[in-house]
């Protein structure tokens, strides 16, 4: 039977074939690889693989991430693990080697685990810059949204748990859906929602084991979109922190309603902000920067992802560390 499920979500793009086959490629550990496609039929980018995915199925078309990844869980193998990876992003080949005796460990111990890690940052189509992030893992025992959110780092070493490092129990998976209504903040959501399933326990092992590709086109947290943001801060509000939550509405609502140029949205975050708690000074410095396209600081904080052509260098797959 494999250890692991892997559920990869996709939409036909070209890198979900990377993905799958960092999947493959994983040392020392059994996986049963779920491609799942958010489209009507099978795209050409997913036949192409071949006997390197052991299962296919289809959304439908439309039904967005959470849905593909409840679905891809759905079809996990029995007794196996379940482990998330973006079709834009790719594993090195120790991730689950390292990940899984400490999930089984913390399992044995009567936890419902999940565990992330650190990863390597590349532009789309570039080489991985070689600093890993972030630079604070998450403490044992502190609230996902307070790591997330409050006094958040400046530049690509910012707190982070991607969907792409995490690794849980099908018990757990499958306890914790992730919420289908919601157009973006999937992975945050589920992971807070997940940190209060009693039992629960999250982790990060200090080893990078993905590959975290930034601005990829299509990508919905690229966009300015400061009320999606807003109307699923808002089922938080009274619940986190005032500090958490503040902290979250200056550096994300009220930094996208800046670069939307939105003053009326300006204004809401303002009061909303004005009615919890004052933000901490990162948070309020990520905010003023929102009068600077997103794009555009993401080429400064990415300076060092060049193309694969233009550097020398291991590709991301044959075990960059």
């Amino acid at each position: 039977m494999p250890d692991v499920s892997v559920v990869i979500p996709t939409t036909g793009r070209p890198s979900v074939a990377e993905a799958v086959r960092s999947a493959r490629a994983q040392r020392g550990v059994s996986v049963h690889v779920v491609v799942v496609c958010d489209l009507p039929e099978v795209p050409a980018t997913v036949r192409e693989l071949g006997g390197e995915v052991d299962e296919v199925v289809c959304t439908g078309g439309g039904r967005r991430g959470s849905y593909a990844r409840n679905l891809g869980v759905a079809h996990a193998a029995p007794d196996s693990h379940v482990a998330f990876l973006d079709d834009d992003d790719a594993w090195l080949p120790d991730k689950l080697a390292v990940q899984v005796p400490v999930l089984e460990r913390l399992a044995t111990q009567g936890w419902l685990p999940v565990v992330s890690s650190r990863i390597l940052q590349r532009r789309d189509g570039g080489l991985p810059l070689p600093t890993a992030a972030p630079a604070t893992l998450i403490a044992d025992g502190t609230l996902p949204e307070d790591y997330l959110f409050r006094r958040r780092r400046l530049g690509v070493g910012r707190q982070s748990l991607p969907t792409s490092t995490l690794l849980t129990t099908r018990e757990l998976a499958t306890t914790c859906r992730w919420d289908e209504t919601l157009p973006r903040h999937q992975d945050w959501d589920w992971l807070i929602r997940a940190a209060r399933v009693p039992g629960a326990r999250i982790t990060q092992v200090e080893q990078a084991t993905a590959i975290y590709t930034v601005g990829s086109p299509g990508s919905i947290s690229a966009r300015a979109d400061w009320r999606t943001s807003w109307e699923w801060a808002r089922r938080w509000e009274g619940v986190w922190a005032p500090q958490t939550f503040s902290d979250f509405v200056a550096a994300q609502t009220l930094r996208y309603a800046l670069q939307a140029r939105d003053w009326e949205g300006v204004r809401e975050m303002a009061r909303a902000i004005r009615r919890s708690a004052p933000p901490s000074a990162p948070n309020a410095a990520l905010a003023a920067i929102g009068i600077v396209p997103r794009a555009a600081l993401e080429r400064v904080a990415m300076r060092g992802s060049r193309p694969v052509g233009d550097s020398p260098g291991p590709r991301p797959t044959d075990g960059v560390r």
